[in-house]
């Protein structure tokens, strides 16, 4: 295998002096836009979830300013498969329509979910501003993931936990994917959303930065939720990643003591010659 190093990477601070211009009343120049290019919707198992999705503008107006909303069905990425896959009967978009109320900055468009068919693996409700009363609009859409979720305490699953690798140390690393470690576990988002920050491969002694690992509580199922967690590594050719398997980790929804999670290791394998996925089981165990 060849050897794994750090990448360094030189940040760039730009600054200047303190002469920004205030946003101005009826200014010509309005752009209206999503905030955020994804949002989650969740919905409870057999029940309903609501949604308050944020629209901005960058000036004020002395008058409400609405702003219109469509629903994107068609195929913007060419894959052959429209943009929005969750079925009709599982969200209710009440109106078109929102509104910036005269002196904000803001305003909201509401979404309900409906829980006839929603599932754990979300699907997509996309949206795009199409109007704003003659100001510029973005019309980049967001991405509304509406995904079935089975509640939990407030506060559980988060604090200091041990977390121990079960699977053996991988012949390609030499060392545990992340040491045997107490870490802290924190809500990332949502209200099953969940993250811890540890340092993959530490052990080899490179000096990367720790990596987040974000994952959901998801019914019963431990899922990561991203597919490009950075490490800081290389083997010089783009970065090392880490992110989801095909398996899940589990949990008791009525005892945080302990719970299993299961990370793939090379999803981007930086010229390491690493054939993926290397699967990795880790317990954390609440402290």
């Amino acid at each position: 295998m060849k050897k794994i190093f750090a990448i360094l990477s030189l940040i760039l601070v730009l600054s200047s002096c303190d002469d920004t211009e205030p946003a101005r009343f009826g200014g010509e120049q309005t752009l209206v836009y999503f905030p955020q290019s994804t949002a989650n919707l969740d919905v409870v198992i057999d029940d309903v979830g609501e949604l308050q999705l944020q629209i901005n503008t960058t000036t004020l107006s002395d008058s409400d300013r609405t702003v219109t909303i469509e629903i994107v069905n068609e195929d913007l990425d060419g894959d052959g498969n429209p943009e929005t896959t969750v079925d009709p009967e599982n969200f209710d978009l009440p109106s078109n329509t929102a509104t910036i109320p005269a002196g904000e900055f803001f305003g909201f468009i509401t979404i309900k979910g409906i829980d006839n068919s929603v599932e754990t693996t979300p699907e997509l409700l996309v949206l795009r501003i199409t109007d704003a009363q003659g100001a510029i609009i973005n019309d980049a859409p967001v991405e509304v993931r509406v995904r079935q979720i089975c509640p939990i305490p407030e506060g559980s699953f988060t604090g200091p936990y041990l977390l121990e690798q079960t699977t053996p140390i991988h012949p390609a690393n030499g060392v545990p994917s992340f040491e045997t470690q107490v870490v802290d576990v924190f809500q990332n988002g949502g209200s099953t959303e969940r993250a811890f920050t540890a340092v993959w491969l530490e052990g080899a002694g490179i000096g990367q930065p720790p990596s987040t690992i974000p994952f959901d509580l998801s019914c019963n199922n431990i899922l990561v939720t991203s597919d490009s967690i950075g490490t800081g590594l290389t083997c010089g050719d783009g970065p090392i990643t880490l992110g989801s398997a095909s398996q899940t980790g589990n949990y008791d929804p009525t005892d945080d003591s302990s719970f299993t999670l299961i990370i793939s290791e090379y999803i981007l394998d930086g010229g390491c010659g690493v054939a993926p996925p290397l699967v990795t089981e880790f317990n954390l165990t609440k402290q």
